[in-house]
């Protein structure tokens, strides 16, 4: 099991972008109602309840993803029936963080959800800022908007892949010294420093 995540940067959010990149993660296998019950599901984060799944329309999460009233929508995919993916939705003021936790899938099924968020956003790859896989979660008290936003330091060990626009990288104090593979508009970095 994993207590992993990906994490992806994206300039700009509105409905239309909400709608695109749910259909692109559906068409790669994520789905957003559960395939038994066929309800779309809310998480909800306090502060009268915590983790509760509260039914939901795909256009009512749709629209609460682009009004982001509480900072974030939480709600999920799912691979099938029982396996689901935590899914965040947060507010950047320009743009958004979208967050897919890894946590409690099988290796296979985790590299299911890698692999679809991965395509969908190669799809959307001119809105992308940055990226960050940790599929076993050891840099999880790393403030990664910083990093990958704003070129802060690594101080939380590496994680298995990391995106940053080209600009972020030559400032960075890390990553301007390491060999990464240009994929525009991003420039991508192994787990090991320096490894492209």
């Amino acid at each position: 099991m994993s207590d992993g995540f990906f994490y992806w940067y994206r300039q700009g959010w509105s409905a239309a972008d909400a709608r695109e990149i749910i259909g692109a993660l559906e068409g790669n296998g994520l789905q957003l109602s559960n395939p038994c019950t066929e309800l779309i599901t809310f998480i909800t984060s306090g502060p009268e309840s915590w983790g509760e799944q509260v039914p939901t329309t795909r256009e009512m999460l749709i629209e609460s993803s682009v009004l982001l009233s509480a900072g974030e929508v939480n709600f999920q995919l799912w691979l099938d029936g029982e396996s689901d993916v935590f899914t965040r939705i947060r507010s950047l003021g320009s743009g958004v963080a979208l967050e897919f936790g890894l946590d409690g899938l099988t290796v296979p099924e985790q590299e299911r959800v890698i692999r679809a968020v991965m395509r969908a956003r190669c799809g959307d790859r001119d809105r992308c800022v940055g990226f960050v896989l940790d599929r076993r979660g050891v840099t999880e008290e790393a403030d990664w908007e910083s990093i990958v936003l704003r070129g802060a330091p690594l101080q939380h060990g590496w994680p298995d892949a990391l995106g940053v626009r080209p600009e972020t990288a030559a400032a960075h104090v890390q990553l301007a010294q390491a060999e990464g593979r240009v994929e525009p508009p991003l420039v991508i970095f192994g787990q090991r420093f320096g490894e492209s």
